[in-house]
């Protein structure tokens, strides 16, 4: 995938961005260890007794829109359900008030993000092997996207994406552009990791 150096997005500030695409080798590639996984480590999802039970019925004629918590109209204006003008009406209206009834499960801010709930899964629980913990030294933040990184970590903290810690680890972590060539995404490189924790047989059927 392309990559921008941070030193180069520094100077994208006064000139132009110049990409940088990078790829990683199989052989540097850094992979799980293959050991059996503890039986208290296994992720165990519990179904609810009946998943429609508390759904809501489709109204025959569905409501003009009206403002929700979430589904604001300002979101309603810049998100128009049927940009392709393809659904009538009535058909527009009732995704509308689909979308309306469960705003909860849509994000359209960082911190209106979810996390999965207990009912269904137990906190994930990461299983170790023995090794000695890393402390990596991070490159500098160049100053010409200095306050824009801050400004990403504050919103996962306040999203409690990120917390505090006082953990014996430290992993590296770099910037990279976003589709749009302006927003900022945070890579934490995990390489670290994967020599510490079992590797799983994960099959997609």
């Amino acid at each position: 995938m392309p990559l921008y150096h941070p030193f180069l997005i520094s100077a994208a500030r006064a000139s132009r961005l110049v990409e940088v695409l990078k790829y990683k080798p199989v052989d540097r590639k850094v992979r799980p260890v293959p050991t059996t996984l503890p039986e208290e480590f296994r992720i165990v999802r519990r179904a609810p007794a009946d998943i429609l039970a508390d759904l809501p019925q489709l109204p025959l004629h569905p409501p003009s829109f009206s403002p929700g918590l979430r589904y604001t109209q300002e979101r309603y204006d810049e998100y128009p359900v049927d940009i392709a003008g393809w659904l009538s009406e009535e058909e527009r209206r009732l995704v509308e008030w689909l979308v309306l009834t469960h705003e909860h499960v849509f994000a359209w801010e960082e911190n209106e993000k979810g996390a999965f709930t207990r009912e269904l899964f137990d906190p994930i629980l990461l299983p170790t092997i023995e090794h000695t913990p890393w402390v990596m030294k991070n490159i500098p933040i160049p100053p010409g996207i200095y306050e824009d990184v801050c400004q990403v970590l504050k919103t996962k903290i306040e999203a409690q994406v990120y917390e505090p810690s006082n953990s014996s680890y430290r992993s590296k972590w770099f910037c990279v552009l976003k589709k749009d060539k302006k927003s900022l995404r945070l890579v934490h490189d995990l390489q670290p990791l994967n020599t510490a924790v079992p590797a799983t047989a994960d099959l997609i059927c």
